[in-house]
């Protein structure tokens, strides 16, 4: 579950201790994980009325109430257990997803409001979720670059390299054709309409980086990618270094990021650091200080 270092213009908690946060938060998971799993494992050799009663004094009092209805039914049905443990799974991670959204806004009670929006936003679930805790994550960052506010899309800053990625979306059957110039065309249902061409977006993000990077010196290999999780690509630009990522090798894509062994780096905090040092902040001045729960 990468860490959420940037979202939009929030402050993050990152920003002011990018040494200590990663290990607080991959500490707390693998602890809230051991927590959940042993009284889950316990729940199962409980009585209905011990359940009743531990339900009653345990913070976790919905998740044990929905056990209870369920075991009470089908205790004799391994496939309803097994479905109530990957519901135990989803409350984590559903768990987990508000505590990194949280620290990523540093937001205290009565501040500029955190847009609901966010808990609804698949790709922010997806890269939150699916990408492992040694990648930082930084979520439709704003930057300031050359005097004036730059929208980014998403930055995924591995231990071996920065992933800059423009999200392509689009339905089960769509099939984009690559082109130059400011549009691209999507075919779908026997329909063709223009889409932004997504690699102008692309160029600025890396633009940005590269140019903050040689600023301090800092060689660090940058990979631009297209990424489409539901339709295809139809691609036949030459020389171009950006990645398409599409339906057909979607899962692989996500399969080897997955299975990257390497722990964070130094430089890969370093250049997080860096990065969190150019982006806007709107409430900066209201929120000085950032709350240590």
């Amino acid at each position: 579950m990468a860490h959420l270092i940037k979202l939009k213009d929030y402050t993050s908690r990152y920003q002011y201790d990018i040494q200590r946060y990663p290990s607080q938060y991959t500490r707390y998971k693998k602890e809230r994980w051991y927590y959940l799993k042993t009284e889950w494992e316990q729940w199962q050799f409980q009585s209905d009325e011990d359940k009743q009663e531990l339900a009653e004094k345990t913070s976790l009092q919905t998740v044990y109430n929905k056990l209870m209805k369920i075991f009470r039914v089908n205790q004799n049905d391994n496939h309803k257990q097994e479905r109530t443990f990957e519901q135990l799974k989803k409350q984590y991670t559903d768990e987990l997803f508000q505590i990194q959204i949280k620290w990523a806004t540093s937001m205290k009670e009565g501040e500029r409001k955190i847009d609901e929006d966010f808990e609804k936003d698949e790709w922010l679930r997806f890269f939150t979720q699916q990408i492992p805790d040694s990648y930082f994550l930084m979520y439709h960052p704003v930057f300031f670059h050359k005097k004036a506010e730059v929208d980014l899309d998403i930055v995924l800053i591995s231990p071996t390299e920065i992933m800059c990625i423009t999200v392509l979306n689009g339905k089960e059957h769509s099939i984009f054709e690559a082109r130059t110039g400011r549009y691209w065309f999507e075919y779908v249902e026997q329909t063709r309409r223009q889409r932004i061409n997504p690699l102008i977006s692309l160029k600025r993000m890396r633009v940005v980086i590269e140019e903050r990077l040689k600023e301090e010196n800092i060689a660090f290999p940058i990979k631009s990618i297209v990424l489409c999780r539901n339709g295809m690509i139809d691609y036949k630009l030459h020389g171009l270094n950006v990645t398409f990522v599409d339906k057909r090798d979607f899962q692989k894509w996500v399969e080897k990021i997955q299975s990257h062994p390497t722990p964070i780096k130094h430089s890969q905090v370093q250049i997080a650091t860096l990065l969190l040092g150019d982006c806007v902040n709107k409430n900066r001045d209201e929120n000085k200080e950032v709350e240590t729960e």
